[in-house]
């Protein structure tokens, strides 16, 4: 499957940054605040894309996040453990990118 959108979400103590890219690589970013409100942002910003996006996912509390969002989006999601240095939400979202 080609994803509509690949996106990764680097989830960190004051909330979620966020990386999109879309197929012909143009690329967004954006950061959602921690917490409820920062959630369901982020679960509204997926719901548009749906099955169509693939998601990687890092950082604090990931495993749960990710089932949180899959959940909502039906979108593929990894769970991903880079190290520090690259954990960025871009580098997450060429990793979704390239998984299979």
């Amino acid at each position: 499957m080609q994803a509509e959108l690949c996106i990764g979400v680097a989830a960190c103590r004051d909330g979620f940054d966020i990386a999109a890219l879309a197929p012909d690589g143009r690329a967004m970013s954006s950061h959602f605040p921690a917490g409820v409100l920062g959630l369901a942002g982020l679960r509204l910003f997926l719901a548009a894309y749906g099955n169509s996006a693939r998601l990687a996912v890092a950082g604090i509390g990931a495993p749960g996040l990710a089932l949180a969002l899959e959940n909502a989006s039906g979108a593929e999601t990894f769970i991903v453990s880079p190290p520090p240095s690259a954990a960025s939400a871009e580098a997450l979202a060429r990793y979704a990118r390239r998984a299979h």
